[in-house]
């Protein structure tokens, strides 16, 4: 079966599943709003700019499930997919999945958010392969730190290998990537055929540079 990746945030999502998540915290009333809201701020622009401390961030992130407890964090997940991730999907993204899985390829979806949240997304995509930052759990906590490599850039790209050598995939022969961001660039320039969604401006002159497909969705 061929190989088919797809990142989440921004690619099939218009708009960051991890920013929303905090954002939907603070409009709910679940978090401190002052100090949530320019941490999130801060994090997002960084990403943005390719800059971004994967480890850093992802503490912050964790760090809203660890005051959320474990308790409340499954009703709270629920009520964030149905209001907030479900009218940020791109049906015409869902039009690109639904082609792949009629070519009978081998669906893969990669983000750099944390598994928390992907593994809800996925679940709702459909989506039976799933690679994501991995939070840190002891004896069932979380400790607000993520296990190594991180699924952002050079560590998608180590994290989708691991993922391809257990699932009996020599090499990226046959394999296409989607993606929207620059912090992609190791993945995309891994498979043999990169395809860039609505892409940032960094990836946007990369692409053009390379000759790679470009789709701009509505």
């Amino acid at each position: 079966m061929k190989l088919t990746i797809f990142d989440l945030d921004n690619t099939i999502l218009n708009g960051d599943s991890d920013y929303s998540w905090i954002e939907f915290l603070i409009k709910n009333n679940y978090v401190d709003a002052k100090s949530y809201e320019e941490k999130n701020k801060y994090f997002f622009d960084q990403y943005h700019q390719g800059t971004l401390d994967i480890a850093e961030y992802a503490g912050f992130s964790i760090g809203s499930f660890i005051e959320i407890g474990k308790e409340r964090l499954p009703e709270i997940l629920d009520k964030f997919l149905l209001t907030v991730i479900e009218p940020m999907i791109n049906i015409y993204a869902l039009r690109l999945i639904h082609k792949h899985y009629e070519n009978d390829d081998q669906l893969l979806l990669a983000s750099a958010t944390n598994k928390v949240l992907v593994d809800l997304i996925a679940k709702r995509l459909e989506f039976p392969n799933v690679i994501a930052t991995i939070p840190e759990q002891v004896n069932g906590m979380f400790t607000g730190k993520i296990l190594e490599p991180s699924a952002l850039g050079e560590g998608k790209l180590s994290r989708v290998k691991e993922w391809m050598v257990k699932n009996g995939y020599k090499d990226f022969s046959g394999t296409t990537f989607y993606s929207d961001s620059i912090n992609d660039l190791p993945l995309l320039e891994s498979v043999e055929k990169p395809i860039a969604v609505n892409p940032d401006d960094k990836l946007r002159e990369i692409s053009i540079n390379n000759s790679w497909e470009i789709v701009d969705l509505p």
